[in-house]
């Protein structure tokens, strides 16, 4: 028997080999692009298409681009496995630069593998003077300066893309607003072509300025270190900017290798987000050795149980939302059925149960990070102190009223009682008073040291927890509670007429009580800057989709509300959305 975990993997294991095949062969594909626009000839297109074509597909094309499609491979691969890792937080700057270091350094060099290899394999069906090394120079082997340019290019032009996309942030699967078929998205990839060719227009110029710059210097070193010589005035400024040829293929180069990128990327998105059905119950069959499909089978609820594979995770909790805002009943009947024999409802009490924990685990981990922000502390703390000190100056109020009208308390004044009662405490001993001093000693050491180490430029950057980051973190996990708290809205919405046994209704008080625990949670986050943004999408996306939820269960359960809910505050707020009134 195979574990859910496995089972998983083996499942998302075919979405990342078939991403991978079209990368390869989308590399293939823009190579003879680029060498059908290289040898375009309008006054002879017969000639132009039969020599285009006879060396797309000659054995030289095939051993020029192995290298190349190698690097891919091991770009595909490190690609793949950040896609399925779990997101981990860390608390400062130096965990995550300790922690992400050899992963970043592998992403970074296969980049300018990538890189290299995709300008060394285009520079080869290039014009001579770009296609070498080495040139003849007097009678010598004189280092080409084009040459290098051109791979220079395509080394700077892979590292920007991982300082663009890879150093701050990890590979991660973006799910689309809306599902379409895998067909009709891989149609929008002609969109990164355009995109690349603007994106890589001024790094390239930027690219041009430093190497005219220390371009010559690096040549000298370069020709020194491999016994060639080197042209004076080979590459000057002038030459530079009037070879606009060299320009050209430069950004072309540029484009080809963020193209690339962004398309494995890409690749990588649409097949990994594609929606799976999740069955909701395994078949039985009476002979367990003809059992294998439903071995193979992953359920709903052992999908959304899930956490080492987070994209598994995010699909069950997707196809929740779909069962929820689907018109079909057919998509929900698998919910309301009865076991057999016993007749229990199995099938929802698993799924709501595992919903549930997954949302309290969530407003949990939101409440204690909620807890360590400043800004909401002091507000507590003076709401606290304003409260008590309305209510302590109430009793001094009372207190003189009572005395000036002659009024005795039927229940004695508890710091009156304290008062007559109040004897000589007993001092405490030697030991104690010793460790409460030495416990406060040492708590000032720790305000004075952390005072003097915040003063010191970099030090908070680099060593401290930024103010709200742990918040951020969580709520960057929101996603998969929007689509949870909106599938099981949807479903209890539905169960009104669907339901026959009303087997959901029972679970629906609490339900509705964690949509509350969590709006509750998410509103203390009003006007808050978290990790330094004033606004937070994955805060309004949360608390959006709180809303649409209990919207959707007070429209239809309106009328039955008091008989739901126990609790008078959440009946009230509930009572507001029914009436279309909450802010």
């Amino acid at each position: 028997m195979k574990t859910t975990e496995s089972k998983c993997k083996v499942l998302l294991l075919s979405r990342c080999l078939i991403a991978l095949v079209l990368s390869v062969f989308m590399q293939y594909l823009l190579l003879a692009a680029f060498l059908l626009f290289i040898n375009f000839n309008a006054l002879h297109p017969m000639r132009w298409l039969k020599e285009s074509s006879s060396l797309i597909f000659s054995f030289y094309t095939w051993v020029v681009i192995t290298p190349l499609i190698a690097s891919i491979f091991i770009y595909a691969i490190l690609l793949g496995k950040s896609h399925l890792a779990i997101k981990r937080y860390y608390a400062s700057r130096f965990v995550w630069l300790v922690k992400t270091f050899p992963r970043k350094l592998s992403f970074l060099g296969i980049h300018i593998v990538v890189g290299l290899l995709t300008a060394c394999t285009y520079t080869k069906f290039l014009h001579e003077d770009y296609r070498s090394l080495t040139y003849e120079c007097y009678g010598q082997r004189c280092l080409n300066p084009y040459y290098t340019f051109l791979t220079g290019i395509g080394i700077s032009s892979g590292g920007y893309h991982f300082w663009k996309a890879n150093l701050k942030q990890e590979p991660e699967a973006v799910f689309p607003n809306i599902q379409q078929a895998s067909v009709v998205r891989l149609r929008s990839l002609h969109s990164i072509l355009y995109k690349s060719l603007v994106k890589s227009f001024m790094p390239c110029l930027y690219y041009t300025f430093i190497y005219w710059l220390v371009g010559h210097y690096g040549n000298e070193r370069f020709a020194l270190l491999f016994g060639m010589d080197l042209e004076e005035n080979y590459f000057s400024f002038f030459s530079c900017v009037t070879n606009l040829r060299l320009l050209f293929y430069a950004w072309i180069l540029s484009s080809q290798i963020l193209s690339n990128m962004h398309l494995m990327q890409k690749l990588f998105s649409i097949f990994l987000t594609q929606e799976i059905e999740f069955v909701i119950e395994k078949a039985q069959l009476a002979c367990p050795s003809l059992d294998i499909k439903a071995d193979k089978d992953v359920t709903l609820v052992e999908a959304l149980a899930t956490i080492q594979v987070p994209i598994i995770q995010k699909l069950g909790a997707l196809q929740v939302q779909t069962m929820g805002n689907s018109s079909r009943i057919s998509k929900r009947t698998a919910i309301y059925n009865l076991s057999i024999p016993g007749g229990y409802p199995t099938n929802w009490n698993d799924l709501s149960a595992q919903c549930l924990a997954i949302m309290n685990e969530f407003i949990e981990d939101l409440a204690q990070s909620i807890r360590n922000i400043s800004t909401l502390k002091n507000a507590e703390f003076i709401c606290k102190a304003q409260t008590s000190a309305t209510l302590e100056a109430e009793k001094i109020l009372l207190r003189q009223y009572n005395v000036m009208y002659g009024i005795r308390r039927m229940v004695p004044d508890a710091s009156a009682s304290a008062v007559t009662t109040l004897t000589c405490p007993k001092a405490p001993p030697t030991a104690q008073r010793i460790k409460e001093y030495f416990d406060n000693k040492y708590k000032q050491l720790q305000t004075t040291l952390h005072a003097a180490f915040r003063s010191i430029p970099g030090f908070f950057y680099m060593f401290c927890e930024a103010e709200g980051a742990k918040t951020a973190f969580v709520l960057s996990n929101a996603q998969i509670i929007v689509w949870i708290s909106q599938g099981l809205a949807g479903i209890c919405a539905s169960s009104f007429k669907e339901d026959k046994h009303g087997i959901v209704q029972v679970t629906l008080p609490e339900i509705i009580n964690t949509l509350l625990r969590l709006k509750q949670e998410s509103d203390k986050l009003n006007n808050v800057n978290l990790n330094g943004k004033k606004w937070d999408r994955n805060l309004i996306a949360l608390k959006s989709g709180v809303k649409r939820s209990l919207y959707k269960i007070a429209t239809v359960y309106g009328d039955y509300l008091p008989d739901i809910i126990e609790d008078a505050q959440n009946l009230r707020i509930l009572t507001s959305f029914k009436n279309y009134q909450d802010t």
